[in-house]
């Protein structure tokens, strides 16, 4: 043991010198190895202190109180004992809790604070913004903590209140006087707060004035002398009292004990599993790219070590010790790239925080070092290093000792298993993917990882290839390839790095394009282009829909806004509806009311409108079905399906009162000529119309009820309504809306283009830093033959051409091999991604970017190719020439 660790030990000596003297390679490698370290621990380490914990949030959620209990409801409720957020939607407490009820369960000596939140209405300069608010006792030292004061302080008396930075930005800071809710109560802004580790809008008002809130939810704060454990948290849940206890939520039960018996499990056990399996891919990958990058420096490094191996090995040393001295440059040159990375990221992400707080809406927590994870992190650096430098230290044990001091290369020989072992295992993985795309993504993801490490495998074969292609070529590229297949310890590896980067860029790209694609085809848009629909409060008159009619004209006067009317819908009690009556249908109303059967069909403005042609085209554009254009403009009912018109054309509406308890009454019928309009039976793509039942406005007075004002539509494709007026509008609408507002059909958006561009950016990035590595390294390598060039007559510029050729060979194959072997992972992921029909039928979807894959394969070779030649040296100093 003694004697290995010796040797080990003057291996490492002589390998940390050797990093010494050779300060360019030494660097290369540490780049290499350390910069995906660096970006994965600064990543890590800002994901970590993004993610706070619920022990961590403690403090904000219940200050300086031992318990906060919200008044849920007046039935059971499940809250999670670490957080106090419910699961699931119960029914509000009704009546609200009081403070007394609360204080009579509590242990005896509870001392109790009575808070709230909701909504309030806060006026702006083009109307009103509704804002999260908070009714709270700021003296109280229970509330302690809840609150991070920016500037200012903490309202303590009625007509004050805090805000948060944004909000102090659009209606000013200190002193400013705003009008809080539609009644315009005024307050002094007497301070600029946030919620700690939170972002967003809100206001703080004293709990005096909690009856300003919109929505309040009553919430306690209780400073309860011996605490609350979970049997009295349980007893509080059964009572429809969510409850965040400090004792409790410092050590939370399983999720098991506080879940109703419906959700245990929910979540998808194989969940875990499979992101686990995910994140071993990607590190896999990320190891694999590592070693592929820094592996020719490595070689290159063994070529120049070569005499200084061989006197060792002329002295005595064996084979293992040659090995054993590139062994440990990898671990010197891999353990010192993964500290000073380690390092670097973590400053990084220090650095980062602040400043990533001060541009966005994030907040972090705490700075958190996961020190595990970078420990882990620095451990597969020392991997990856020792993998990098594994295949040159073998080809290092293999040094003829004679041939290395005489200054002879020696043969290049391949083994032969290598190549079948690549082979085989890249057809495994071929198999894997193609019977993967009538699995799971996982299984196509597995697949293709097999694949093109078995491709890596296979690289100097592939690369020994290209030699009959030599006497081909002008004497540059002659060369060129000559020396990639002449060193295929160096060229391969760069090769195969480009091949994994470009393989796993097209695989992605085209999975991620046919997701698009899917999403493009089934999208189905809720208006036309540019178009505002407005959807109003409840209880709105039609005098209110005037006022909004004005906004709008206001906003733009030679736009046309268009009126919707139909069934207007409370929510809860007694509710009158206008339906279809089924042809022939005589009972009541519940059993005879008409739907269409069969069809794929979405309305956009409700089951039933009352709308002029114009109305429409303005709400559902080229979607409308002329049939019913042609009804309406002839004083027509338009129904989209069969079964509610009779073979005389007419059509019965009946008002229908539904009394909320699953009893209905008729109001009244009306019997209205009609045209049916036959729609489509199921298809793959949904079908969007206006409604179902489309009434003209000529036919009101003869309808059994009367139909409200339900919506209004302004704008379209020639007049779209922009991003400001959007803002502007809903802005005004708060004042004559209520809970009213507009939403803009801005079309199907592409949520993945951003994502594909930087995967594109990046992988272009690895391609030119492995070709130009390779290039660099391989015109270091052959310094002495274009001295002998030289001295033979050569012109200057066949260095040039030979470096660019070099990174055609490198850049260019690597990259078509990589389309080669990504697009039929990339078809596979396709079809598990997008198989989900939703019973419609639909066809998967696969779709190939090839302009992409264009840019990729081949525009980002030639870029290299390019920096090549702008950037490498025609002349090189007379070298000294031995032999």
């Amino acid at each position: 043991m003694s004697g290995w660790l010796s040797r080990w030990r003057l291996a490492l000596r002589i390998a940390r010198r050797d990093a010494r003297r050779h300060r360019g390679r030494t660097l290369l490698v540490v780049l290499m190895v350390g910069l995906p370290v660096l970006v994965i621990t600064g990543g890590d380490t800002l994901f970590r202190t993004e993610g706070v914990t619920a022990a961590e949030e403690l403090p904000a959620r219940l200050g300086g109180a031992d318990v906060r209990i919200t008044g849920e409801s007046r039935q059971e409720v499940w809250a999670d004992p670490a957080t106090g957020i419910v699961w699931g939607k119960g029914r509000f407490a009704d009546p609200p809790w009081t403070a007394d009820e609360v204080q009579g369960l509590l242990p005896a000596g509870s001392r109790l604070v009575e808070a709230a939140t909701g909504w309030l209405y806060l006026r702006t300069d083009g109307g009103y913004a509704r804002v999260e608010a908070y009714a709270e006792d700021a003296a109280d030292p229970m509330i302690d903590g809840r609150y991070e004061v920016l500037d200012g302080r903490l309202p303590d008396r009625p007509g004050e209140v805090a805000v948060s930075p944004d909000v102090a930005d659009r209606v000013g800071g200190l002193g400013e006087e705003v009008a809080l809710t539609r009644d315009e109560v005024p307050a002094e802004v007497v301070g600029v707060v946030r919620r700690p580790f939170e972002s967003g809008d809100l206001l703080v008002v004293p709990g005096e004035d909690a009856d300003l809130l919109s929505d309040p939810l009553s919430r306690f704060f209780a400073d309860v002398p011996a605490g609350l454990d979970w049997a009295a948290v349980q007893a509080l849940n059964r009572r429809g009292l969510s409850v965040l206890s400090r004792e409790v939520a410092l050590d939370p039960p399983p999720e098991a004990a506080w879940l109703p018996p419906q959700a245990v499990g929910y979540s998808q056990p194989g969940s875990d599993a499979a992101e686990i399996a995910v994140i071993a891919l990607v590190v896999a990958a990320l190891v694999l790219e590592v070693v592929l990058l820094a592996g020719p420096a490595f070689a290159v490094g063994v070529r120049r070590q070569r005499r200084d191996l061989a006197l060792i090995g002329a002295t005595g040393g064996s084979a293992g010790d040659l090995r054993r001295i590139v062994l440990a440059n990898g671990v010197v040159l891999g353990g010192g790239a993964g500290v000073l990375g380690a390092a670097a990221g973590i400053g990084l992400a220090a650095a980062a925080v602040p400043v990533i707080e001060a541009r966005t809406d994030l907040v972090f927590g705490p700075f958190d070092v996961p020190v595990l994870e970078v420990l882990l992190v620095v451990a597969v650096a020392v991997l990856a290093g020792l993998a990098a430098a594994w295949f040159p230290a073998r080809q290092a044990a293999r040094t003829d000792v004679v041939d290395a001091l005489a200054g002879r290369r020696g043969q290049i020989r391949t083994s032969w298993r290598s190549p079948v072992a690549g082979l085989v295992a890249g057809a495994a993985g071929l198999a894997l993917v193609v019977l993967g795309a009538r699995g799971t993504e996982l299984a196509v993801a597995a697949g293709a990882a097999l694949l093109i490490i078995g491709i890596v495998v296979a690289t100097p074969w592939l690369v020994g290839l290209l030699a009959p292609l030599a006497e081909r070529l002008p004497v540059p590229g002659r060369l060129a390839v000559r020396d990639a297949t002449r060193n295929r310890s160096r060229t391969a590896p760069a090769v195969a790095a480009v091949m994994a980067t470009v393989a796993g860029i097209t695989a992605l790209v085209i999975g991620s394009a046919s997701d698009s694609a899917q999403a493009r085809r089934d999208y189905v848009p809720s208006a036309p282009l540019g178009a505002g629909q407005v959807h109003g409060g409840t209880d709105m008159a039609e005098s209110d829909w005037d006022a909004v009619v004005a906004v709008l004209e206001g906003e733009a006067p030679d736009r046309p806004v268009h009126r919707l009317r139909g069934n207007t819908y409370a929510g809860t009690g007694v509710q009158d509806e206008l339906v279809a009556i089924e042809d022939g249908c005589t009972g009541a109303v519940t059993s005879c009311r008409w739907f269409p059967v069969g069809s794929n069909v979405m309305t956009t403005a409700g089951e039933l409108l009352v709308a002029d042609s114009a109305a429409l085209r303005a709400v559902a554009g080229d979607q409308v079905p002329d049939e019913v254009l042609a009804a309406v403009d002839a004083g027509r009912v338009a129904v989209l399906g069969d079964g509610a018109v009779g073979e005389d054309g007419v059509v019965t509406l009946a008002g229908a009162r539904y009394d909320g308890a699953g009893g209905s009454t008729t109001l009244g019928t009306a019997q209205l000529p009609a045209v049916e309009v036959q729609l489509p039976g199921a298809t793959q793509r949904a079908i969007s119309v206006p409604a179902l039942v489309v009434v003209p406005p000529s036919l009101l007075d003869r309808l059994p009820i009367p139909v409200e004002t339900t919506g209004l539509v302004t704008g379209g494709p020639d007049d779209p309504v922009t991003e400001a007026q959007e803002q502007r509008i809903d802005e005004a609408l708060a004042v004559t809306a209520g809970e009213g507002g507009i939403s803009v059909e801005r079309g199907w958006q592409d949520d993945l283009a951003l994502a594909r561009v930087i995967l594109v950016l990046v992988g272009g990035a690895l391609v030119l830093i492995a070709t130009l590595t390779a290039t660099g390294l391989a015109l270091t390598d052959a310094r002495p033959d274009f001295a002998t060039l030289a001295a033979v007559g050569a012109a200057p510029r066949t260095r040039r051409f030979m470096a660019m050729a070099s990174a055609a060979v490198v850049g260019g194959g690597g990259a078509l091999l990589g389309v080669l072997v990504g697009i039929a992972p990339g078809i596979a992921v396709a079809y598990p991604l997008t198989s989900t029909d939703y019973g419609s039928g639909a066809q998967p979807v696969v779709d190939v970017p090839w302009g992409v894959l264009a840019a990729v394969g081949i525009a980002v070779p030639l870029v290299a190719v390019a920096v090549t030649g702008l950037f490498v040296r025609s002349r090189l100093p007379m070298a000294r020439r031995m032999g």
